[in-house]
């Protein structure tokens, strides 16, 4: 296939699909779709000097995304904005049509789509108004997909605060046609997804098929603090935050797998989002000599067939999203090739588009083509049902 710069590319033969994309939040997405009571602490934009700023129940979130795709490659971080104003996002990011030509010129047949601006809805400590503002989100997403449901695959937002409501929010996402629900990666000390609580949750997803997703930035905080819990500061994020952003999904997964949700719930499926993948097999291996060579304590869950070890869940239901990590697909093997997924970030700065196809048949040069399918394409296309057609 030909790539979008006139080069030829290798090794990647087949169509790409991409298990995490993104949609940029058009200003007007929120107006008229909140109940009358929430309408002035919704999401709003704010015009300020350097740029338009998301507000939610008086908190400043995040300024636009989508405005600087492929600006990396120039190799100079100077010139990557923290904030913009919304004429600047490129109009593919939120027009359905655009996103999917678009795409398709960077060798992508089809998008597993979440939010960018509502990722930061997690941070927001106010259960009301998130619960809201995610459910006419999800509204505005199933609009968007709507343009072609086969190539785009909305992943609702869901505000587990409260689970009855959370679980009656993914049938109705799964009524509207979207693909997938997006949880909290981090929630509450109060309520970790070690609870039995969230039982009832895991088993609607689990009944209806809705793929769940932790995504790297959905850190929930905690409503009963009120602003204290808010700890977002976009334009003053130190680095190692960047770098260490598996913490929280490690912790997240190592709850659901040692306390037994996946035993009881053998066909729900959650996967790690945006978190690279060379953390996972340490993660796997101290899982298990956690498992078997660690004296119990208090009330550790143990799996009812002896035989069982807590990466036999990993591999049966588990998976994981990664751009650009060469250094983990070397050790695909213990990582599990039937977990990969490749996801382009489209249209994040740190996108590999427009160079996706080029990105990706590198890092996946010494691998073998049938895996490299499974990785970039059919993977994804089986989790989200895709029908990628022959290049």
């Amino acid at each position: 296939m030909t790539a979008t710069d006139g080069t030829t590319t290798t090794g990647i033969t087949t169509w790409m699909v991409s298990s995490d994309s993104h949609i940029v939040e058009p200003p007007d997405l929120w107006d008229g779709r909140l109940p009358a009571a929430l309408a002035d602490r919704g999401p709003k934009i704010v015009h300020e000097d350097d740029g338009d700023w998301w507000y939610i129940d008086g908190y400043k979130t995040m300024s636009f995304l989508g405005t600087q795709t492929g600006v990396r490659f120039d190799k100079d971080p100077d010139k990557l904005a923290t904030s913009a104003n919304f004429d600047e996002v490129r109009p593919a990011a939120y027009d359905p049509r655009l996103y999917i030509e678009e795409s398709e010129s960077d060798g992508v047949w089809g998008s597993v789509i979440y939010p960018s601006q509502g990722l930061v809805l997690y941070s927001v400590p106010n259960t009301e108004v998130v619960s809201a503002a995610m459910k006419a989100y999800n509204n505005w997403l199933a609009e968007f997909c709507s343009e072609d449901t086969s190539r785009l695959k909305g992943i609702a937002m869901v505000n587990v605060d409260d689970l009855d409501d959370a679980a009656a929010e993914l049938v109705r996402c799964r009524d509207l046609g979207l693909a997938g629900a997006l949880v909290t990666v981090a929630p509450p000390s109060w309520a970790p997804f070690r609870s039995r609580d969230y039982d009832r949750f895991w088993a609607t997803a689990q009944d209806i098929e809705m793929p769940l997703s932790l995504h790297v930035g959905t850190d929930r905080a905690d409503p009963r603090l009120g602003a204290a819990a808010f700890k977002l500061n976009v334009k003053d994020v130190p680095p190692a935050m960047f770098i260490n952003k598996d913490y929280q999904v490690r912790l997240a997964l190592g709850d659901l797998i040692l306390s037994g949700v996946f035993e009881r719930f053998p066909k729900l499926r959650i996967g790690a989002v945006e978190h690279e993948l060379s953390w996972i097999p340490f993660f796997l291996d101290q899982m298990n000599y956690t498992y078997t060579d660690r004296p119990v304590r208090g009330d550790w869950y143990r799996f009812k067939n002896k035989a069982t070890l807590p990466s036999d869940y990993w591999y049966a239901n588990c998976f994981a999203g990664f751009q650009e990590d060469a250094i983990g697909l070397r050790n695909r093997d213990v990582i599990g090739v039937d977990t990969l997924m490749w996801g382009s970030d489209y249209p994040h700065t740190e996108s590999t588009f427009p160079r996706s196809r080029q990105i990706v048949a590198q890092i996946l040069a010494e691998v073998p083509a049938d895996e490299i399918t499974k990785i970039v394409s059919s993977n994804c296309a089986k989790l989200y049902r895709f029908d990628v057609p022959a290049v």
